[in-house]
């Protein structure tokens, strides 16, 4: 499973030992400067470009933004994302709800003249008409993060939806270039990758096209008790030894993908949801029994004191007919005038690859579970 690590330009450690559990290759990617107007984005390069690491079972890559005239997307789609009620509500929603995507968009302690970022955030959110009407890229510098007022809330917003719309598209368009899944540690960030293959404002069919499914497939057997007090020699040890089970492990989510295939998109969810439980889950405790085999025998004193078992879940969210070339070719259909060869390339890429993909997973859902 190869992932590239979405919404920042590197992941917190805890994150990073729950992938070394996931994938056999983590892509992380640098930040793309987007010019909006008067509003901008300053490029940077990943912080894990800093760090070397030989000889490990798990490969690590970093892979810069796009060039040329696919950066025309970038301001395509952020028109796009300020005028779509669902991009909108995702973004509140998760700087509502979620520290993890709040510090995505906002610097909590920085100082931004009218307060830190958590008290910029307090009073933005204290507004429920931010949820109304299209927004437009800031106009007046001196309002943002200057929530006392409705114009400087909505010119505040604005910019953070900007933000997370720049963030999107990198993931979108890196992950399809390397044929990598995007991978994020918070749900918000992830539906909002969902929306540009369902959403009509993104493609010109119908939702039901690109039904959602989300899947807890149980992936790693480390809870996070037990986690906690591993380092990464550890975790690579472990994947060393459990290798055969997490090539088992690939070829039934490959094979999962081909049974989606034949699935027609309105009964996506039902008869997804019953080729898991009937055919898949079965198969995922058998190759979960030996991944624990594995871990007990290098860990059998640390997991035996864990008091409360958690048991860390993947959750997998499948495109029932657009992949990521599909999705970013049917929006950019609509300005061949403009990128052409933006256009000719995606729908050529679009050709090469299966028409139903893995999209992205969210490392966020617990399931109890009693296995002892």
């Amino acid at each position: 499973m190869r992932v590239l690590y979405s919404g920042g330009t590197i992941c917190s450690f805890e994150t990073l030992k729950r992938l070394v559990l996931l994938a056999d290759e983590i892509a992380f990617m640098d930040r793309p400067s987007v010019m909006v107007g008067n509003f901008g984005t300053v490029g940077r390069d990943s912080e894990f470009r800093q760090f070397r690491i030989d000889d490990a079972p798990v490969s690590f890559s970093v892979h810069v933004p796009p060039d040329g005239q696919k950066r025309d997307l970038y301001l395509r789609y952020i028109e796009a994302d300020l005028k779509d009620a669902n991009f909108i509500r995702t973004v509140l929603d998760g700087l509502k709800n979620d520290e993890t995507f709040q510090r995505r968009l906002v610097q909590l302690k920085a100082n931004y003249g009218w307060g830190t970022g958590h008290q910029v955030l307090d009073e933005l959110l204290k507004d429920p008409t931010l949820y109304e009407g299209e927004y437009g890229s800031p106009t007046e510098p001196k309002l943002l993060f200057v929530p006392d007022t409705v114009a400087g809330r909505r010119q505040t917003l604005s910019t953070l939806l900007i933000e997370a719309s720049i963030q999107v598209t990198n993931a979108l368009i890196v992950a399809e270039s390397a044929q990598l899944s995007p991978v994020s540690d918070d749900p918000y960030f992830c539906h909002l990758i969902a929306l540009r293959a369902s959403d009509r404002n993104y493609v010109s069919q119908p939702a039901s096209a690109a039904s959602l499914l989300g899947l807890a497939i149980t992936k790693s057997v480390l809870p996070d008790e037990s986690l906690s007090n591993l380092n990464m020699k550890d975790l690579f040890e472990y994947r060393t030894s459990a290798k055969d089970a997490y090539a088992a492990w690939s070829l039934e989510v490959e094979r999962l993908g081909q049974k989606l295939l034949d699935i027609p998109a309105e009964q996506f969810g039902a008869e997804a949801a019953r080729l898991i439980v009937n055919d898949v889950r079965p198969r995922m405790l058998e190759l979960r029994s030996e991944m624990a085999l594995a871990r007990d025998k290098l860990f059998g004193d640390l997991v035996k004191a864990v008091t409360k078992w958690e048991v860390p879940t993947i959750s997998l969210a499948y495109l029932a007919s657009l992949s990521l070339p599909t999705a970013i070719a049917a929006f950019a259909g609509a300005l061949a005038p403009a990128v052409p060869a933006v256009v000719d390339y995606y729908v050529q890429r679009r050709n090469l690859v299966r028409k139903n993909s893995m999209a992205y997973l969210v490392g966020v859902s617990k399931v109890l579970e009693d296995e002892r």
